[in-house]
């Protein structure tokens, strides 16, 4: 019988478990956040489409047991560009929102370390990485990138949690900052929500859990309001969808995350 794994955190906001070391780029003004030309635009549709996307979805769909509650709710936003919140809680999470969107072409906004390993960034970036700048040298390119890709119609994936807490069960608390982006230019939001079941049948023997990935009806910025509250109502309505949904669909802890005890004793 596997052995209970419990991780102990102390700032639920900033921890990070994703195990990573890699050195981060820095990315700044100089970074091309949106690469042109025709050969890019070919390069980035053959990697997409008949790269990637089949062996992302053999993977996550086979390897991963993934599934999908209420994909007709993106019929609503199919001829729109728009952004998809989702909790962090695997280092597979990066493909979560191109299965969400398809066929529609999803980006993903990224820490630096996506795009830091040596001779992956062309790669990376085709198959629809945006890092975030690592100061405030760059913000303006990667926001004039981010708006030229969701105006083209296309989604952009963001992980509001920021970290990576390995089949956490929970959502954890999230600022409102990433939701500036659709309260300033006005487009639509879906919340997805990760959560873990146990394996059944002739896969029962696999201890780590299946996914189920449940898909929220489009939010909309509230226009009426200024925009700090419009960017707060979104935060808010995302945050109630994703911890309801964890709570009431995830039922296997295969990861404990217990707050630590920070007092002397």
């Amino acid at each position: 019988m596997k052995k209970e794994k419990v991780v102990y955190y102390s700032d639920a906001l900033n921890d990070d478990f994703a195990g990573t070391s890699i050195k981060p780029l820095k990315i700044d003004s100089s970074f091309p956040f949106k690469p042109a030309g025709l050969l890019w635009r070919i390069g980035e549709w053959l990697a997409y489409y008949l790269v990637a996307a089949p062996l992302i979805a053999i993977f996550c769909y086979v390897g991963c047991g993934f599934r999908f509650k209420n994909r007709r709710a993106l019929r609503k936003v199919r001829n729109t560009g728009y952004f998809i919140y989702a909790n962090h809680t695997h280092i597979s999470d990066a493909f979560l929102s191109p299965l969400v969107a398809f066929p529609k072409k999803a980006h993903v906004v990224t820490s630096p370390d996506a795009v830091s390993i040596k001779g992956l960034r062309t790669l990376v970036q085709m198959l629809g990485a945006i890092p975030l700048p690592s100061g405030r040298d760059g913000m303006e390119e990667f926001m004039a990138a981010m708006r030229s890709r969701v105006d083209s119609g296309r989604a952009i994936g963001i992980f509001p949690e920021a970290h990576i807490w390995p089949y956490c069960i929970f959502v954890r608390d999230f600022k409102a900052g990433s939701f500036r982006y659709p309260a300033l230019w006005n487009k639509p939001i879906v919340a997805v929500c990760v959560t873990y079941q146990r394996r059944r049948g002739i896969l029962g023997f696999i201890n780590s859990p299946r996914r189920t990935a449940y898909i929220s009806d489009p939010m909309y910025p509230d226009s009426s309001l200024p925009f700090t509250e419009a960017r707060q109502k979104l935060r808010d309505e995302a945050h109630e969808f994703l911890v309801k949904t964890a709570e009431a669909h995830s039922d296997y802890t295969y990861i404990h995350y217990v707050k630590a005890d920070m007092g002397d004793g």
